[in-house]
Parts: structure tokens; C-alpha cells; sequence
């Protein structure tokens, strides 16, 4: 009885020990993910090692653990209780939504509660290994490297300080080590265990460890010697900065200042957005052209604080208009601004404390806590699509009418070619009002041979000017060719215009209900376009880019003439692709509904039968390991004597054959009990072996200690097994 106090001591030691080991796998996790409920992961780590100390039965524990998972998904993402019908149900359509997903392959579409439940299982694995290594290999010392590792490494490349975590894994590590190696000195040489004798050794070890890792911690340390491999290792993978003929990946990057050169796609989503429409998400504009790229001016007072959620840039909104809502979710971590569909009049998120910083000179809205830049797990916005009277586009304005705008939205480097002025004067000679004007560039890349391509896409030389090249030379690019050339033929003819940056549509994955659509917004998708200063009318959206067709919103008021007729029905044609590539998404989105409804069923099944295939052939590939953990788990809960020990010696034999060390034909037992012993280097199959033969053949069995020769065979057991 006292060996069985000791051992769950003992046991109980070793995973306090590895539970603060743990911790500082988790809390870097949490820290730089904001995956936040620490103290609910650290209690399923604490709930598994009290499930294996007390050798709960298989069943109990797999149920045991599976229902807090269950709890915690429930409580965490739904605030119901597990037991409800809302709670059950809520798990359900999760469950389901996520195997569709995963089925069609789409693995960026799993939702966070999924994401969750892959995390326990890893922690759920992790704990088996260390379980296996602690129980079964009597040492930790792969485990205890992998963790200085895994810390050094984020310590390294993010902005995780992991000094004080990698001094505690190192002191409970060689602690834990030093206690392990008595462990399997007691085991392999056969004593019998003294606590007095034990704690002689262990806390010498203990105190030696405590006083180093102190010592070490107070000294003072001297500087690096090395210098950092971090920019080297950096620009060995070419993210410490490309050069001239480098090729980026796609997505919406910070420094616009160097245009040009060809890119990767990416097709990493970054925002899930349920919206009722189609649409452009603006992020932010840019307004001084340098010849190579564009970059931002600022002042003082370009900055300024939003703390009630009203939110509305130049561009306005339809006053008439229905109010739209669209729910925005980020899906990479870092994305601190917020995306702005035309017409934005408020924004609400639900995570306490955050405010908004909005730019006066490149409208960009960012997400703030305090004074630091902190991206929101969601947000919902508010916004009425700005709707353009063809009337009003179509009619000029006096001088009186004329609006002021900044000066800096006609800026244009000294050094701009003059043929550049000159073709704009010329596609726009022959037209009137300032829209019909930039009609005029937006649709010229379309009718005069230009490409869009993202492959072999020029970069100026220090000599040339980067819309010059593409307009006069190359007449190949991409987005930022196209509309970085628009801005600057409009401003070059005295019509106000700025660069904008954000990302197009997306795709329309499904439908959330019976409002909002699901789109998901991937690299691939960041896309900059035009805006140009319409007098009369405001800030408009043109889209030169080929391929890609212009969101503004126009009602066809006007009655025209034979003259303006051909102008007109080029209008309503773009209006009307608009409005089909809408409609032939929903009815795609409609027929891929019906399919799934229709196919549901048998993908159901299929799932069923490969999943209990699989189960099916990892128990038949391990069926011998586990008849055998099956027995030690049995035999562990009878009594030690002789009947017991009889069967137990039987599948001793078996599992020897299957490692290889079979008993000969003329071989006696105590000959192959010494061969065993000195296989695995004890004496615990000959002490087996020699109680076995008392039970059979004197009866005699006084002498013997049956819950050390107990402890004997599951030690040979557990080496045949590992």
C-alpha cells in the first residue's frame, strides 16, 4: 500500500514538473496568435495527466476529454451551455459545415472552433508522447530539447522575449532529468525502493540545479559575440528587400515607392467577408507621384482620433440610399486596417477599448488600443453605395461652379515627359465635361493594344519615368501600370485624381443568410485603381486596368441625343456586365447549392465508411500492442498471485516471440529466461520465470513478493512494446 502511495507521489511530481514545461509551450501561442482562454487550455493539460495518473480506462478518458472540447467550443464561441439544444445544435452545423469544407478541399475555409479542436488534439497528442516517454523510455530528454527549440526559434524570428522561458525549461528540465535517471537506476538494478535514500540523492541534485540556474540568472552577462543571423537568414529568402529585378508576391504592401517588375501570385485568404454585394474595399489612397511610384504627404493635423464610430471619407454616401451592413473577419494576424467599401458610415467591432485613427490625406482607417496599432478579431460596417447621376455627370459646370481641391491632387514630378501631357490632350480634346474626359483615358488601354500580364513586366531605369515606359514602350503591367498612368494623364490636363490601393470583389464562396453573401478575400485579390475629382458631382471610381469593370453605382437619367446615343449604350453595357456578373454568380452559387443538397448524402457515407476503414486498419496493424495494453491494464486492477500470474506469463511468452526472442524447441525456461535477461541486460524474467515454475510444480510460493515480480513483467511487457 505504501509502494502505491509513493508511486502516485511520484507520478504526481513528474507532472507538476512537465505541466510548467507546458505552460511555456502555450503562452507564446496564445501571446502572438491572441488566441486568449490560457487557463482553459492549461486545465485540459491538467485533466489529462490526472486521467493518466489515476489509469483511467480508454474509454473513460477519450470521453472525458472529448467532452470538454465539446464544452469548451460551446462555451467559447457560443456562450450556450453544452447540454442545450442551441449548444448541441451549435455543434452540429459546425461539425458539418467544416467536413463539407474539408471535402471540397477548401482548408482555409474551416472555421476558428475547428481550428480549436485541432489544437486539443495536438495537445492531446503531445501529452500521449510524453506519457510514452515518461512511463515507458523513463526520460524526457527529446521533449526537453524540442522546447528550447521551439522557444529559441520564436524568440528569434517574432517578437516573442522568451529569455526568462528557455532558464525555467532548462532548470525543470535537468531536475526533471535528474529524477528520471534514479528512476531507471532503481528499475534496472533492482533495488528496492528506500524514501529516505531517494531524497539523499535527489535533493542534493535539486539544490545544485537551483542554486546554477540562480547564480547564472543574477550574474551579469556579456554582449552578443556573434552578430545577429536573422537579416542574413532574411535575405537569404529575399524578404529583407527585393532588388531591381526581383519578383514580389502579390498582396498590399506598405512602400509603393519603387512600382514595377513582375510578381508571384498568392492565393493566402486574408479577410472573410459577409456582404450583400459585390464590391471594391478601399484601404487607402496615395497622392504624390515621384516618377517611380507613389507616396504619401502628411502634416500635422493629417491625423486624428474616431471614438464613436462614425466614419465618413471624401467620397460620401447615397443619402437616399438603403443602409447596408457587411461583417468583415481578418484571417491572417497583423491587419490592423480596416477596409472600406464605398460609402462607409460607421464601423463597430466588439472587442472593449478600440478606437479608430483615420488619416485626412490617405483616408486609411486603423484600428487602435491606446497608441498602438492592434488588429480586431471582427467588425461590422454601415455603409450606403454612393449612387452618380448620368444627368449631372453628362452637364458642364460654370467657372462659379468650379470646386476647390487640395493642390497636391494635381501633382506631377518637373521631370514628366512632355509626350505624356500630349497624348492625354489628345484622347481628350474632343470631349466637354471633366467625366467625359476620364471616361475618355479609362477606356483608351482598352481599344490600343495593351496587355495586363504579371509576368516579364518592366521596371524603369533611373532615366526613365515609370508611366511614360508603360504607355510608350512596354504597354505591359498590371493594375498599377494601368491606373498609376490614368492618374497622371487626368492630373496632366488639370483634372484632380489620387492613386488607390485596396482589393477587388473576391470570391463568393456561398451565402451566410439570406442577405449576406460569403466572399473571400485572398493576396491575389489587393488591386489599386482610380479616383478622379468630378466638378459638380465629387470624388468618383474609375477602373482602367483591362479585365476588370467600374463599381460606380449610375443611374441613366438623362434623355440623349443621336449624337450622345453610342456613349451612352457604351455606358449601359458596363452597367449591365456589372449587374450580369452578379447574377451569374448567384445562380452558379444557387446550383452549387443544389448539387451539394443532392450529394450530401453519399459524402456523408463515403466519409463514414474511409474513416472506419481507417480505424479498421490501424487496430489490425496494432492489434498485438493493443491486446497487450489491454492485458496490463486488466492485470493491473486484480490481485497479484499465483492464478493471475500464470496468464500474465503466457502473453510474457507471446510478446517475446513477436519481438524475435522465441523459446527453442529443446530450450528449458530458465535457459531462455537468462537468454532474455541478458537481451535487455535484468534479471526480471529469470525472477518471473522461477516463481512460475514454484506455482506448478511445489506450490511453495512464501518467499516470493509478488507485486515486485508483478512490477517485473510489466517492465518486459513495456520493453517488447516501446
Amino acid at each position: 500500500m505504501k509502494k502505491d502511495v509513493m508511486h502516485y507521489v511520484e507520478l504526481s511530481l513528474y507532472y507538476v514538473i512537465l505541466f510548467f514545461i507546458l505552460r511555456e509551450w502555450l503562452v507564446p501561442v496564445v501571446e502572438l496568435t491572441s488566441t486568449g482562454h490560457l487557463n482553459l487550455l492549461l486545465l485540459f493539460i491538467v485533466l489529462a495527466f490526472v486521467l493518466n495518473l489515476f489509469q483511467a480506462p480508454i474509454v473513460v478518458s477519450w470521453l472525458v476529454k472529448f467532452t470538454y472540447i465539446a464544452w469548451f467550443i460551446v462555451h467559447v464561441y457560443s456562450e450556450e451551455k453544452l447540454w442545450s439544444a442551441a449548444g448541441l445544435q451549435f455543434l452540429q452545423i459546425d461539425i458539418k459545415r467544416n467536413v463539407e469544407v474539408l471535402f471540397a478541399g477548401q482548408w482555409e475555409g474551416v472555421t476558428d472552433p475547428f481550428r480549436s479542436v485541432l489544437f486539443f488534439l495536438l495537445i492531446w497528442m503531445l501529452i500521449y508522447l510524453i506519457h510514452h516517454w515518461l512511463t515507458v523510455r523513463m526520460t524526457i530528454f527529446y521533449f526537453f530539447v524540442l522546447t528550447v527549440f521551439f522557444i529559441a526559434t520564436l524568440d528569434t524570428f517574432t517578437s516573442y522575449n522568451g529569455a526568462m522561458a528557455i532558464v525555467k525549461v532548462v532548470l525543470l528540465g535537468l531536475i526533471m532529468t535528474a529524477f528520471l535517471y534514479m528512476k531507471r537506476l532503481i528499475v534496472e538494478t533492482g533495488t528496492s525502493f528506500a524514501f529516505y535514500k531517494y531524497m539523499r540523492y535527489i535533493l542534493p541534485i535539486t539544490l545544485a540545479i537551483g542554486v546554477v540556474g540562480m547564480v547564472a540568472i543574477l550574474l551579469p552577462k556579456a554582449a552578443p559575440q556573434w552578430p545577429d543571423p536573422v537579416p542574413y537568414i532574411k535575405s537569404l529568402s529575399g524578404t529583407a528587400g527585393s532588388g531591381g529585378a526581383a519578383i514580389s508576391k502579390v498582396g498590399l504592401g506598405e512602400d509603393d515607392s519603387r512600382l514595377g517588375g513582375s510578381f508571384e501570385g498568392d492565393d493566402t485568404v486574408v479577410f472573410y467577408v459577409h456582404a450583400p454585394e459585390r464590391q471594391y474595399w478601399r484601404v487607402e489612397t496615395k497622392d504624390l507621384y515621384t516618377g517611380k511610384g507613389w507616396e504619401s504627404t502628411s502634416d500635422l493635423y493629417s491625423l486624428f482620433e474616431i471614438t464613436d464610430g462614425n466614419v465618413m471619407n471624401s467620397v460620401g454616401y447615397n443619402e437616399q440610399g438603403d443602409r447596408k451592413r457587411a461583417d468583415v473577419f481578418p484571417a491572417v494576424v497583423g491587419k490592423a486596417y480596416v477596409l472600406q467599401p464605398y460609402g462607409i458610415t460607421n464601423f463597430s467591432t466588439e472587442q472593449l477599448g478600440i478606437t479608430l485613427q483615420f488619416n485626412r490625406i490617405t483616408e486609411r482607417l486603423t484600428t487602435k488600443l491606446g497608441s498602438m496599432d492592434t488588429p480586431v478579431d471582427s467588425y461590422s460596417i454601415r455603409y450606403s453605395t454612393p449612387e452618380y447621376s448620368y444627368t449631372e455627370l453628362k452637364t458642364p459646370v460654370t467657372a462659379s461652379e468650379l470646386s476647390t481641391v487640395d493642390e497636391h491632387y494635381l501633382q506631377l514630378p518637373a521631370e514628366l515627359p512632355e509626350r505624356v501631357r500630349q497624348l492625354a490632350f489628345d484622347i481628350t480634346q474632343n470631349h466637354k465635361t471633366g467625366y467625359d474626359k476620364a471616361r475618355a483615358i479609362e477606356q483608351y488601354f482598352k481599344r490600343n493594344g495593351f496587355t495586363y500580364d504579371t509576368k516579364d513586366v518592366a521596371i524603369p531605369t533611373e532615366a526613365q519615368d515609370y508611366v511614360d515606359q508603360f504607355l510608350f514602350e512596354t504597354k505591359i503591367g498590371y493594375c498599377d501600370n494601368f491606373s498609376t498612368s490614368m492618374v497622371v494623364m487626368l492630373r496632366s490636363i488639370g483634372i484632380p485624381a489620387r492613386w488607390v490601393k485596396g482589393f477587388a470583389n473576391g470570391t463568393e464562396t456561398g451565402r451566410f443568410d439570406e442577405e449576406l453573401r460569403v466572399f473571400e478575400i485572398e493576396n491575389n485579390d489587393a488591386h489599386s485603381w482610380v479616383e478622379a475629382y468630378i466638378d459638380g458631382v465629387g470624388w468618383m471610381p474609375f477602373e482602367p486596368t483591362i479585365g476588370f469593370v467600374n463599381q460606380a453605382d449610375i443611374n441613366f437619367d438623362l434623355e440623349t441625343t443621336q449624337s450622345e446615343e453610342l456613349l451612352l449604350e457604351q455606358e449601359k453595357e458596363q452597367q449591365e456586365l456589372k449587374e450580369q456578373q452578379v447574377e451569374e454568380q448567384a445562380v452558379q452559387q444557387e446550383k452549387a447549392k443544389k448539387q451539394q443538397s443532392i450529394s450530401i448524402d453519399w459524402k456523408w457515407l463515403v466519409f463514414a465508411l474511409l474513416a472506419l476503414a481507417g480505424v479498421g486498419y490501424l487496430l489490425f496493424r496494432n492489434r498485438r500492442k493493443l491486446l497487450v495494453k489491454m492485458h496490463v491494464s486488466r492485470q493491473r486492477r486484480q490481485p497479484a498471485n499465483a492464478t493471475t500470474l500464470q496468464k500474465s506469463y503466457k502473453v510474457l511468452l507471446k510478446q517475446l516471440e513477436s519481438v524475435g526472442l522465441k523459446r527453442g524447441s529443446s530450450e528449458t525456461l530458465q535457459a531462455f529466461a537468462a537468454r532474455v535477461d541478458d537481451y535487455f541486460g535484468t534479471n526480471d524474467m529469470s525472477k518471473i520465470t522461477d516463481l512460475h515454475e514454484k506455482t506448478i510444480y511445489s506450490k511453495d510460493t512464501t518467499n516470493f513478493n509478488f507485486d515486485e515480480i508483478k512490477e517485473s513483467w510489466e517492465y518486459l511487457i513495456n520493453r517488447t512494446t516501446g
